[in-house]
Order: structure tokens, then C-alpha cells, then sequence
């Protein structure tokens, strides 16, 4: 690889007056923090969206002094904008992607305090989406706040893109773009999310998996009958998971044509999933769970989470789930299928495949309603940004960064035209998505200064 100019030495004074102002302020970050996280912003619901982004865009404009833009589409939630030019380099864009909307908050009695309340215990700061998104997209506010109040500039141009509609599978994310190309574009993306491991070591992630999510449903009767029709009558709930006992044999899914265009690990990517350290113990005690499916351990677990092709029930319904007994034929039964993707997949020729697949199996009278797709994204390890960020890594945290191929979650990575990293100030623990959702304060901090430091390095080369 040739020499970029963040292999010579990195002059670190100018970002340790830019660390000082985030370590002098944080106390008032962390209320803006608390502000973001009081108002509900569910986009499941679309409950408080509009009020939400009009903070964000009230955000912008006082501690940036940015020309914010709330930009709406029919049908779809705010899309948040920004722009700061740097006087010194106005040649290259770093693109900020972060959302303000969150998961429902349910269940509401799982949580030690109100979700809308935050509260700072124990150096964690509780509310929901307190972790998931709300501190990094404050936290990215704040250092570019850190940079120009200390250098009356910033490293380079500055696009922040902030949507209301992740949660729920980003999906008039790519209308935005069609409207206006250009947000979409740079020369790299520090992405929404990042964290230290369970062994406080900083993670750079390189990419995401895509996503096919559906919803099967299997129908006969008009009405829910008497079970004793049973003898006569067909069970579509039975029907259903007859259905969906064709998709998968073991963890093999037997739809044809359906790893196709899986992309394979290059040698430089085997070598980092190689390289990087297991975390079994760590999942599986998170989890409470004994082991993983068939045994996996090692390098092939690391694959798998990394690059392999994935069919989930998420959740299935018919008939009766209430207390007690209730002897009920349904009339209908249907099942939510989370499909993951890797590089090159595309989720409308799968859909496709499905709907043949099941044809074919005879269960055309299965109904298949898509619900979001996304292709997977993965940057190389050797670019510009995934360098910068991983230099960063070893400076702002002292410890050598682990350098994950590829997230095993999803996100809308692939509309954006430039290399991506996922860095920032998360941790395992976080709860994110679940009842206590929390973000660390002493992460909170160290994330602004690891991703304002990539940035100061990925503008030098």
C-alpha cells in the first residue's frame, strides 16, 4: 500500500487543546445529551419524530452554528442536514451518519426508572435511546463544537445526515438520496454506532450485513373454529410451519440459488478474523447460553458472525396464546423472517428466489409480504479511514483495536458512496433496544475524542 500522510508522525498538540475543550465541557454535554434522550422519538409509532428532529435541527444550529436543514418527504420521517466547510481543506468531506429515532420502550415495568426520565447512576446515564443513537449523534456535535472553538476550523468538511426512520429499516432512506444525490456522497463516513469489547479494547467495524425481512402467512378459514374440526379441516398454523421447514436443513438454507453471489473473505480479511481475539466466553455469559449452534468455537464462529448467510423466525403467531385452554382451530397463522446478508447478495432477486421456492415446494397459498431490504457493505481494512480510525484507536485508547471485518447487525450502509467506519463510544452492556437502555459517561467522552481524532487523521491523507 503506498504512503499516506497519516504514516508520518501525527502532531497530537492541536488535538490535545481539542480534548481539553471536550473534557472541560463535558458536564454540559452530557445535558444536551439528557435534553435528546427526554423527548421520545419512536419511530415503530412516529411518536414525537417531528419534535425530535426539530430539536436536532435546533441542536445544529446553536452549538455549531450550523445552516441546518429539516428536510421532508410524504409519507416519511425528517431527514436532518448540515454542513461545515473547513477553510484549511475544503477538498475532502467526512460524512457523519447518525439517527435520532429509537425503539418503543416497552416493556415499560422492566425498567429501573421512566425511559423518558433520564437518570445518571453509577456514571451511566439511563433513558431510552440514551446508547442507541442519541449520545453518538450529541457526541458528534460536541467535537466538531471542540474543533472549531479551538481552531476556528474544522479538519474538513463536515456533512451530517440524521434520520428518523433506522428503527424501522431505514426505509425512505434511499428516496432522500434520490432527491438529493449528493448528501450521500464524500470521501468517507464515520458511521452511527461503535464500542469497546466486554475487555474495554476499541472495535473498528468495517461493514454491516444486509437484510431480507418478510412475513409469511398461511390462511384457510374465514373464522377461527372448534378444534374438534381438526379431523377435516386444515390447521394453517400447521400449515405454516410445514412452509417454513423447507426454508432451512441444520443452518443450511435450501432456497436454490440462495448463496449464488455470497462474496468470499479475502486473505487479507481471513487474517484479521484470525487475528482478532474470540469473545465466546464473554457472548455466551451475556446471553446465558451454553454454547453455540453445532458446536462453533473459533475462527469458524468468527466467519459465520462476520459472513454468513442467515435465516431467523423472529416471531410467529396464530389462534389462542392467551392463560389457560382454549380449543380453537385458527384461521390463520403467520411468521416474521429476518433474512441477513453478505456482500454482493441482493435482497429483490432473494425475494424472488423465496417466492419460486415456495411455489415450487407447493405453498402458493402462502403469502409472502417483504417488509425492508438491505444489501451488506464492507469497506477495506486498508483504506484511508479504516487506517485513520484504527491509529486513532491505539492513540485515544491505549490498547490495539480489534478490526472487525464486518458487523453482524444491519444498517443502510450501501447508499452511502464512500468508505465507512463504525467507531464511537458504546460498550456491550449498553442494553441498547432493551428495558434499562444506558451509555456510559467515561465512553461517551473517549468516543468523541477517538472518532474526532480519526477524522483529524483521515483529513491528513
Amino acid at each position: 500500500m503506498a504512503q499516506t500522510r497519516t504514516s508520518v508522525k501525527y502532531d497530537t498538540e492541536s488535538m490535545e487543546q481539542v480534548f481539553r475543550y471536550v473534557g472541560e465541557n463535558k458536564d454540559r454535554f452530557v445535558e444536551n445529551l439528557a435534553m435528546l434522550v427526554r423527548q421520545p422519538s419512536v419511530a415503530a409509532k412516529h411518536e414525537g419524530i417531528e419534535e425530535c428532529a426539530g430539536i436536532v435541527h435546533d441542536m445544529l444550529s446553536r452549538t455549531i452554528n450550523a445552516d441546518a436543514k429539516v428536510l421532508k418527504l410524504e409519507g416519511a420521517s425528517p431527514l436532518v442536514t448540515a454542513e461545515i466547510k473547513s477553510k484549511s481543506n475544503p477538498g475532502k468531506t467526512v460524512t457523519l451518519y447518525n439517527h435520532y429515532d429509537v425503539q418503543p420502550a416497552e416493556p415499560l415495568d422492566l425498567w429501573d426508572s421512566p425511559p423518558w426520565e433520564p437518570v445518571i447512576r453509577d456514571g451511566k446515564l439511563y433513558g431510552r435511546g440514551a446508547a442507541d443513537d442519541k449520545a453518538e449523534l450529541v457526541g458528534r456535535l460536541a467535537l466538531t463544537e471542540s474543533f472549531l472553538k479551538t481552531r476556528d476550523d474544522v479538519p474538513c468538511n463536515f456533512r451530517f445526515v440524521f434520520e428518523g426512520e433506522e428503527e424501522i429499516g431505514s426505509i425512505n432512506l434511499h428516496k432522500y438520496k434520490k432527491e438529493d444525490p449528493e448528501l450521500f456522497r464524500g470521501d468517507g463516513v464515520v458511521w452511527e454506532f461503535g464500542s469497546v469489547d466486554a475487555r474495554e479494547r476499541p472495535v473498528v467495524t468495517l461493514g454491516v450485513k444486509g437484510i431480507l425481512y418478510v412475513e409469511l402467512t398461511s390462511t384457510n378459514a374465514n373464522r377461527d373454529a372448534h378444534s374438534s374440526l381438526a379431523a377435516v379441516v386444515e390447521n394453517p398454523a400447521w400449515r405454516l410451519v410445514h412452509a417454513l421447514d423447507t426454508l432451512k436443513q441444520g443452518e443450511r438454507i435450501l432456497i436454490p440459488g440462495w448463496y449464488e453471489d455470497v462474496r468470499k473473505f479475502t486473505p487479507s480479511e481471513l487474517q484479521l478474523l484470525r487475528e482478532q481475539e474470540s469473545e465466546e466466553g464473554e457472548l455466551k455469559k451475556e446471553l446465558g447460553i451454553k454454547g453455540f449452534i453445532g458446536g462453533m468455537t473459533g475462527l469458524e464462529l468468527k466467519k459465520a458472525l462476520a459472513g454468513k448467510p442467515t435465516c431467523t423466525i423472529c416471531g410467529m403467531i396464530s389462534g389462542y396464546t392467551g392463560p389457560g385452554s382454549k380449543t380453537v382451530l385458527p384461521k390463520e397463522a403467520s411468521a416474521k423472517i429476518d433474512f441477513r446478508l453478505v456482500p454482493d447478495q441482493k435482497p429483490a432477486k432473494l425475494e424472488k428466489l423465496l417466492r419460486s421456492h415456495l411455489n415450487k415446494k407447493g405453498y402458493r397459498d402462502v403469502l409472502v409480504t417483504y417488509s425492508e431490504g438491505e444489501p451488506a457493505s464492507r469497506t477495506s481494512h486498508q483504506d484511508p479511514i479504516a487506517q485513520a480510525a484504527i491509529r486513532a484507536a491505539q492513540s485515544v485508547h491505549e490498547k490495539k483495536p480489534v478490526v472487525q471485518v464486518s458487523s453482524a447487525g444491519t444498517g443502510p450502509m450501501f447508499l452511502f458512496d464512500a468508505p465507512c467506519v463504525a467507531i464511537g463510544g458504546g460498550y456491550p452492556s449498553s442494553r441498547a433496544h432493551s428495558p434499562n437502555e444506558n451509555a456510559r459517561l467515561d465512553l461517551f467522552v473517549k468516543g468523541m475524542k477517538w472518532v474526532a481524532e480519526t477524522i483529524d487523521r483521515f483529513a491528513l491523507s
